[in-house]
């Protein structure tokens, strides 16, 4: 089984990057000074997500290729999959709220959620159908017990 979305999660958070870029751009009519620390710790906060997920399907010998869910074979639940069940994703989202903090543009914003919603219709319902399929009452007790992004 393929997913629906043929364009990878990683060019879905570049594509809101530039629209962030542009809206920053065309607006400035908020700006307003982030300390680089705030970006910093965005960015920081990110990779640690996408590293720490990228290190579980690793060590659990598990695909990371999110256009074709049939190669996945296991249910991965520990590390950073604890306390989201996507923690690629909420990494992806951190790296462009990053970006607009640097753009310092509230204009840029609208894109986080913006990324959330397409990432969660295009993409994680997709997935989650999958796994329901593949994994059964463990993928269902496992989405009780962990929320999708980080608080809903």
């Amino acid at each position: 089984m393929t997913l629906h979305s043929k364009c990878p999660p990683a060019v879905q958070v570049l594509f809101w990057a530039i629209i962030a870029f542009g809206l920053a751009h065309y607006f400035q009519s908020y700006p307003f000074p982030v300390p680089l620390f705030f970006v910093a710790a965005s960015a920081l906060v990110g990779t640690v997500f996408l590293a720490l997920a990228l290190i579980d399907f690793r060590k659990h010998s598990t695909t990371i290729n999110p256009l074709d869910v049939t190669k996945v074979s296991t249910l991965v639940t520990d590390g950073p999959y604890r306390i989201t069940r996507n923690p690629m994703y909420v990494g992806l989202a951190f790296l462009l709220l990053a970006w607009c903090l640097y753009l310092a543009e509230l204009a840029a914003f609208v894109t986080v959620p913006l990324f959330l919603t397409t990432m969660t219709v295009f993409q994680i319902k997709a997935e989650e159908s999958f796994l329901i399929v593949q994994f059964g009452d463990e993928y269902r007790q496992y989405m009780n017990r962990v929320t999708r992004w980080l608080i809903f």
